[in-house]
């Protein structure tokens, strides 16, 4: 109740500048000062939607909440139990950081054009490296060797590696419409 009191009334939902103007008309500057107005008031005033500016300056919302976040990135990373410095040890490390990373894409249905490798040192260091691909990375077989690839852009000989991440980000859905035609780009193994 603390927050709604101190909002300026033009941040309540469905109210603009012209409903704003008329209740600063009225002396009504923010939440806690709609609070104080009767619901007879505000029905008087601005007709039905009164009814909605007495309930949201009690909190009262009874509108369904219908996020529509869409997913940008997903990533993994793993913290190690001990740093490690030998390159057989990083590519293991490396290889179930994207096992984890595949497992998330598959359960959530993602899929994107960008891999990010991410490596923190014994000291807290840390540095990223990214490769941004026009095919989609959705598998094993695409994203591992693209890691390898950036994970040799790295030099870790002198400083141990304490944790390990990979992402994959950029979504790139192409809607199609019903009768459309789609240019599609079919990749042969050689």
């Amino acid at each position: 109740m603390e927050f709604i009191a101190k909002l300026p009334i033009e941040s309540f939902w469905g109210i603009g500048p012209v409903t704003a103007k008329k209740m600063h008309t009225l002396g009504i500057h923010n939440g806690e000062m709609l609070r104080a107005c009767s619901k007879e008031m505000l029905v008087r005033h601005f007709g039905k939607v009164g009814t909605l500016y007495y309930d949201f300056a009690r909190g009262i919302d009874p509108r369904p909440v219908q996020p529509e976040r869409i997913r940008k990135s997903i990533g993994c990373e793993r913290t190690l139990g001990k740093d490690i410095s030998q390159t057989s040890q990083v590519i293991l490390e490396l290889y179930h950081v994207v096992n984890d990373l595949l497992e998330r894409m598959r359960g959530r249905d993602f899929q994107g054009n960008t891999l990010t490798l991410k490596i923190k040192f014994h000291d807290f260091k840390q540095i990223t490296r990214s490769i941004t691909v026009p095919y989609p990375l959705r598998d094993r077989e695409k994203i591992l060797p693209l890691a390898k690839e950036l994970l040799k852009e790295i030099d870790y000989s002198d400083r141990p590696i304490r944790l390990i991440g990979v992402s994959v980000s950029n979504p790139r859905k192409e809607e199609v419409k019903p009768g459309q035609w789609q240019q599609l780009r079919l990749e042969f193994d050689d």
